[in-house]
């Protein structure tokens, strides 16, 4: 059975809304599912439509609905079910709709992303110094076929945006601990027997940004499969997290596993491969291990050298988080440091529902520094002083507004004021 799926997300760090919505089509019935990101959400009664065409149709125009309120289009294809779908299977649609692509596909691909060919820069065999070692740390259970090779492709988890609230919460529970958001390039390591496969967010091949010196250490490892989670920063691969570590026979991570077991594996791996700590590691280091904020007051200094060094923000993860394939997880939060400007309408876009917006320069000069959606507005017009939030820019000099939102529309404030200024302190610091 052929279903055509459709998928739109809302996020706003403002309002703590991190939302989806989906079509399915199959035959000539449609049916929507909707809900948080990270949960399954919910799916409505099953439309019959009186033609395949007309269900696309009606699923097109609900869809449609969604993006014009302001929805951002994520995935949309065609997938495959070996089976039929009815009222009483419906949560098998998330399964086959969180195995598709971000972006747009006419079918899962089902061909493995390329192998990494390192040739002669391959590292010495040390699976059996993991092994042991790790037995030494934990205990372990029989790897399983689904371990060693899994049904669905390798995506990695995905951080949410909560509220204000949830996020003070969790930096005064100790069953919470932090970690830096880095303003980097998502990055997965997937170490097959011996072959390494590198993937980007979306779960495909990674072709950018990643080269020799970051691999070469996973090269190490020639038995079982082992996933890496982290992020390339500048020419520094930083490690985080990890998705599975099995030597084909005795497993100590997978999906099911708590996020403190998880780091815990992943510190004694990355020290036996010879990858170090932020702390330990040269400038040039090509790989290195993200440190953990685990008590408050480490909490606490994490987002004050956060702010102090510019940085995007904090993660803050549950120590019992599980890791949710490809799903943006209620246990992985971000705290954002979103900063703010005023800024001057100097068009507007209609076919795009969007606003460019401008400062002053120093010599009275407009300045353009980005585009935010007009959606859900109101009355947006040209010559009008607007509030806007934003990450960070990354010249202060020429400052162009990362992820910039319209708040409200200032009365009390004159064009004038304005200014370029307003971005001196607004810059970020891809560091590690």
């Amino acid at each position: 059975m052929n279903i055509t799926i459709q998928e739109a997300q809302y996020v706003d760090e403002r309002t703590g809304n991190d939302k989806f919505y989906r079509t399915f089509v199959f035959d000539s019935v449609w049916v929507t599912q909707y809900g948080r990101n990270g949960t399954i959400g919910t799916f409505t009664k099953i439309v019959v439509a009186t033609s395949p065409a007309a269900a696309q149709s009606a699923a097109d125009a609900k869809y449609a609905s969604k993006v014009k309120k302001g929805y951002t289009p994520e995935r949309s294809g065609v997938v495959v079910s070996a089976s039929d779908i009815d009222a009483t299977n419906l949560t098998s649609l998330d399964e086959l709709a969180e195995a598709l692509p971000m972006g747009t596909s006419t079918a899962i691909v089902s061909a493995p992303v390329n192998v990494v060919d390192l040739g002669v820069q391959r590292a010495a065999d040390l699976t059996k110094d993991v092994h042991a070692s790790l037995l030494s740390l934990l205990g372990a259970w029989v790897a399983t076929a689904e371990d060693k090779s899994p049904t669905l492709p390798m995506r990695p988890m995905l951080a949410s945006v909560q509220t204000a609230e949830t996020v003070a919460s969790a930096m005064l529970d100790t069953a919470w601990v932090a970690q830096f958001k880095y303003d980097g390039d998502r990055v997965v390591i997937e170490v097959t027997d011996g072959d390494i496969r590198v993937l980007n967010r979306q779960g495909q091949e990674k072709v950018k940004n990643i080269g020799t010196a970051h691999l070469r250490p996973f090269s190490a490892l020639n038995t079982g499969r082992w996933v890496f989670d982290g992020e390339v920063v500048g020419r520094t691969l930083v490690l985080y997290d990890l998705a599975v570590a099995t030597d084909g026979d005795s497993t100590w991570v997978n999906e099911r596993t708590p996020f403190s077991i998880r780091y815990t594996v992943l510190s004694d791996i990355v020290g036996i491969l010879g990858i170090p700590e932020v702390a330990s590691a040269s400038v040039d280091a090509p790989v290195v291990l993200a440190p953990v904020a685990s008590t408050n007051v480490a909490k606490d200094q994490f987002l004050a050298t956060a702010v102090a060094e510019q940085r995007e923000g904090i993660i803050l993860r549950h120590l019992d988080g599980l890791y949710e394939l490809g799903r943006r997880s209620t246990t992985l939060i971000k705290h954002k440091l979103i900063k703010d400007a005023d800024v001057i309408i100097t068009s507007l876009h209609g076919t795009k529902s969007s606003a460019t917006l401008a400062v002053h320069a120093l010599d009275g000069s407009l300045v353009e520094v980005g585009a935010s959606s007009t959606i859900g507005k109101g009355d947006v017009r040209v010559g009008d002083v607007w509030l806007v939030t934003f990450l960070y820019v990354v010249d202060p000099r020429h400052p162009h507004l990362f992820q910039p939102r319209l708040v409200r529309r200032r009365d009390d404030k004159s064009a004038a004021a304005c200014t370029i200024d307003q971005f001196v302190d607004a810059g970020t610091s891809r560091k590690v």
